[in-house]
């Protein structure tokens, strides 16, 4: 009789270890998962506040376009895209120039039925995830916005 206990014993032990062979992959995955899904919040709000920050710098009276010579005008723009891909990169996160667009001059709604001037700040970007790039899980394409009520021009 004690054998056959003892021998039970032996194949609980084995049931475990397949049900862990089993579970623990879809266990990594889940984590792994959880971790990416983090990461792509992380770097949202970053790129939120690059936008904002672009946003910020675009509506100062030297930044604003309509006061500035047509000569000057693609310098003053691209000042303001450099100074988010900066901040971006600060955080480790790499853009080109033409992945931030710059919107000056635009109407803003600002309640009450009135309106006014405004700076749009648009930056895209594209991260792969952890897992991998293939069906179902690919690239992440995010894109974050800012706009700011121009100040006047002089």
């Amino acid at each position: 009789m004690r054998k056959h206990r003892k021998h039970g014993r032996q194949d609980q032990r084995g049931a475990v270890l397949v049900e862990m062979a089993i579970v623990l992959p879809l266990l990594l995955v889940l984590l792994v998962g959880v971790v990416d899904y983090g990461l792509v919040l992380r770097e949202y709000q970053i790129l939120q506040n690059a936008a904002r920050e672009g946003a910020r710098l675009s509506i100062l009276p030297q930044y604003c376009i309509s006061s500035t010579p047509a000569s000057d005008q693609a310098a003053v723009t691209n000042a303001i895209k450099q100074r988010v891909v900066d901040y971006l990169a600060q955080e480790q996160i790499t853009i080109a120039l033409t992945d931030v667009t710059v919107a000056q001059n635009i109407v803003v709604d600002i309640g009450g039925g009135l309106s006014a001037t405004g700076s749009k700040i648009t930056v895209s970007y594209t991260r792969s995830v952890l897992i991998g790039n293939g069906w179902p899980f690919g690239p992440i394409a995010l894109k974050a916005e800012a706009t700011f009520r121009n100040l006047q021009c002089s």
